[in-house]
């Protein structure tokens, strides 16, 4: 290898392993956070902390208007033109739009706690754990907007010091409170990760950010920058919420039907492939992304999406593979030999979430290429393919496999979809490269059946 090419390989090394720091740090605070809960509380706790969170996180992104991606946008052009009281006026108004949010989301939680409650586990008996959720959704919605102001500095150090900061007092919330509360100490624990994180950050980052938050613009809500923002954030919060939303409904539906322990089990499941997935998705949102963002036009899309394609499929494969292979020794690790029978559901997630990641790499380019027309159904299409596979695999005999098998479909049909949809616009793959993740998802769509049984 020429040193060139040795030097490239090394620095995209550097580049992928310091986005995806924030996924692993996060990953062990979960092993310590998840051993504790699934001791304490078992399966059946676990399947309810599962739906509450899950809660929790819909309503931070409803409160967060999908603003991270406008204000990285902003901030970022900010940051190149040398601007800094135009990066002040984007962060400003963001955070006074996410506290109106906020105060929504949590008064609607508050105040709607029970009937909540009650659609989410069947019974309005953990309505403290829904207002302990709406509560925490609130520090979600700010961390978005934060996040947005990290990428467009490209600070992959503050990127990764809001998940440990975080994750160090949820764990140690968590610890404390679990064995005295149950399950209202775990939704503490969960729900003061973000407000944690957040608080640490500026205190620890408040010399590399005070150009970009002070002084406070007059008035902090700039109403023509509002709306330009929202304009765009509107998209992003329409895919996040149909995302959010289409899962928590067809595992409510799940829940009913097989109940809040093999809920539990399937929240093992996805947790473990979406923490696998997110090494990729990282790469992807903190690098790649703003490489073809400034890319020239289709075809300089079309030439780099295919330069990064191959490696990343070929890295991804023999990962899920082993996750998979793993999948009993990394499930008494994060939780407890209980939790063996989410090995077969396990397998089908994680071929799912390898459809995703395949989805994803090849649909980077496709807000700068088509914008919101293009990305939005592609954005959308895994939740479309959820509702879709669970509507009829519900109905197959399939018991507990039934939705990780639909999340398996909806990632087949994510991949199928965003690969039509960039192709037309003008970003196609080589058929080596189509060759190349068909032959990895049937190896292993292969594996997660003999995993499985």
């Amino acid at each position: 290898m020429s040193v060139s090419k040795f030097t490239l390989w090394k620095d995209r090394s550097l580049r992928f392993v310091m986005g995806s720091a924030p996924t692993i740090s996060g990953a062990l605070f979960g092993i310590v956070r998840n051993k504790w809960l699934a001791t304490h509380l078992h399966a059946s706790g676990l399947g309810v902390l599962a739906q509450t969170t899950s809660a929790q996180a819909w309503l931070g992104s409803l409160a967060n208007m999908g603003l991270g991606l406008p204000v990285a946008h902003a901030v970022g052009a900010a940051k190149g033109s040398g601007d800094d009281a135009a990066a002040r006026r984007t962060v400003w108004t963001a955070f006074s739009l996410t506290s109106l949010g906020s105060l929504f989301v949590a008064t609607l939680g508050l105040t709607f706690a029970g009937p909540i409650s009650k659609a989410l586990l069947g019974s309005p008996e953990h309505a403290l754990l829904v207002r302990v959720a709406a509560l925490g959704a609130t520090g979600i919605a700010f961390q978005g907007v934060l996040y947005g102001v990290f990428a467009g500095r490209s600070d992959l150090r503050a990127n990764l010091t809001l998940p440990l900061v975080g994750g160090i007092v949820s764990v140690a919330a968590t610890l404390a409170l679990v064995p005295r509360w149950g399950l209202a100490g775990g939704a503490v624990g969960l729900a003061v990760l973000a407000p944690a994180g957040i608080a640490g950050v500026l205190l620890l980052h408040r010399r590399s950010y005070a150009r970009t938050l002070t002084p406070v613009p007059k008035p902090p809500l700039d109403l023509a920058l509002a709306r330009s923002i929202l304009g765009v954030g509107a998209a992003a919060l329409v895919l996040t919420l149909v995302d959010l939303g289409t899962m928590l409904a067809v595992r409510s539906n799940y829940l009913s039907v097989h109940g809040v322990a093999a809920n539990g089990l399937l929240q093992a499941a996805l947790a473990l492939s979406q923490q696998v997935g997110t090494l990729f998705y990282a790469y992807l949102s903190n690098y790649a992304f703003g490489k073809v963002s400034g890319a020239g036009g289709v075809a300089e899309i079309r030439v780099y999406t295919r330069r990064h394609w191959r490696p990343i499929m070929l890295l991804a494969a023999p990962i899920f593979a082993l996750a998979m292979v793993a999948s009993t020794p990394l499930l008494h690790l994060l939780y407890s030999d209980r939790f063996d029978p989410a090995r077969a559901l396990m397998a089908w997630t994680l071929w799912g979430e390898f459809c995703r990641v395949g989805m994803n790499a090849w649909a980077v380019g496709a807000l700068p290429t088509g914008g919101a027309k293009l990305w939005l159904p592609i954005g959308v299409s895994p939740a479309i393919g959820l509702a879709l596979s669970y509507a009829f695999l519900s109905h197959a005999n399939l018991g507990t496999l039934s939705l990780p098998l639909a999340y398996g479909g909806a990632g087949l049909f994510s991949l199928c979809f965003g690969g039509i949809a960039m192709s037309r616009a003008g970003v196609t793959l080589t058929k080596q490269d189509v060759g190349v993740v068909l032959g990895c998802a049937l190896a292993l769509a292969a594996l997660a059946r003999w995993v499985s049984g």
